[in-house]
């Protein structure tokens, strides 16, 4: 079993320059977050502190709202990136996504 860029982060992000330095170029290579599994900790932190430096790496995303990671749609798009800015983005994949009744 693999571990997720998120858990990459997570586990490895700022121990030493060796880790972060492997991690980036795990991102360069293959640039996919998966944040489906992702606490909302995991996914904030990341939004916060990690994806303005590598929005531009970025080749895919995985967001989810089930029941693991509710409202973590809604919490990627209230960080107001700028999808332009995501430059190798070729995939953006959604899931459970509901509407809401008002």
């Amino acid at each position: 079993m693999f571990l997720s860029t998120v858990h990459l982060f997570r586990a490895f992000r700022g121990l030493d320059a060796r880790f972060n330095t492997l991690i980036f170029n795990h991102v360069r290579t293959y640039g996919h977050f998966e944040f489906r599994s992702a606490s909302k900790q995991d996914c904030d932190i990341i939004y916060q502190q990690h994806l303005p430096t590598i929005i531009d790496q970025i080749i895919s995303l995985r967001l989810s709202n089930d029941d693991n990671t509710p409202q973590q749609i809604e919490r990627f798009l209230s960080r107001d990136f700028i999808f332009c800015h995501f430059i190798q983005l070729q995939s953006l994949s959604l899931f459970s996504m509901y509407s809401q009744k008002q």
